[in-house]
């Protein structure tokens, strides 16, 4: 499968090139610097502030992985740029990794998360419901990958996954198991149009 990460050079987005390339599939890393990605695959400069750059990086591929995350002052608007962006490409296929916070009212929440975390994180909470929504009403096939608190550990693949909750008592996952979580559903299609949340 032809497959295209954007965010690759991000913390989620190289693991998700390594578990592609691994997993066989034919992967681009789309990047908005280049020369200073060393992973795997074909690399390519993407920026999506810059929907031409976007749709330049996507054509041919048969799923877009969406792998953004902000950085500083380039977060505001970054997921709904992203997504319009890929609106514009007509994209067939995305998997977009957003958050477990994306919902307001996930039953799930435990109190310090639903009131100290998520009011800090109010913004750019927002921006990914707006991605998912664009997302949502566009053509194309859409999956909404929603972790829990990413942490920078081994792949344990000990998580538990709902449609559009958090599990409850779940409230963090390696971002490595996040990773083969987006790789396997490339080709398993069990969260097609659906919100899977995970979380250990």
């Amino acid at each position: 499968m032809k497959v295209v990460v954007l965010g690759a050079a991000g913390r989620t987005g190289r693991l998700v090139v390594e578990e592609a390339v691994r997993a066989g599939h034919e992967v681009t890393a789309a990047v908005r610097s280049p020369a200073a990605f060393t992973g795997g695959g074909l690399v390519v400069r993407a920026d999506v502030r810059d929907p031409d750059s976007v749709r330049a990086a996507v054509a041919g591929h048969d799923v877009v992985v969406s792998a953004i995350g902000p950085s500083g002052r380039h977060a505001h608007g970054l997921y709904s740029d992203c997504a319009r962006a890929l609106v514009s490409a007509d994209v067939d296929r995305v998997v977009a990794i957003t958050s477990g916070g994306v919902r307001d009212d996930d039953p799930n929440f435990s109190f310090w998360y639903r009131h100290l975390v998520r009011p800090l994180a109010r913004d750019l909470y927002g921006d990914m419901r707006l991605m998912e929504a664009v997302l949502r009403d566009s053509r194309a096939e859409w999956t909404f990958v929603r972790p829990a608190r990413l942490l920078d550990e081994e792949p344990t693949g000990v998580y538990r996954v709902l449609d559009g909750e958090t599990p409850k008592g779940g409230w963090q996952v390696p971002r490595a198991d996040v990773a083969r979580f987006v790789v396997e559903e490339l080709d398993a299609r069990r969260w097609s149009k659906a919100a899977p949340t995970i979380a250990r």
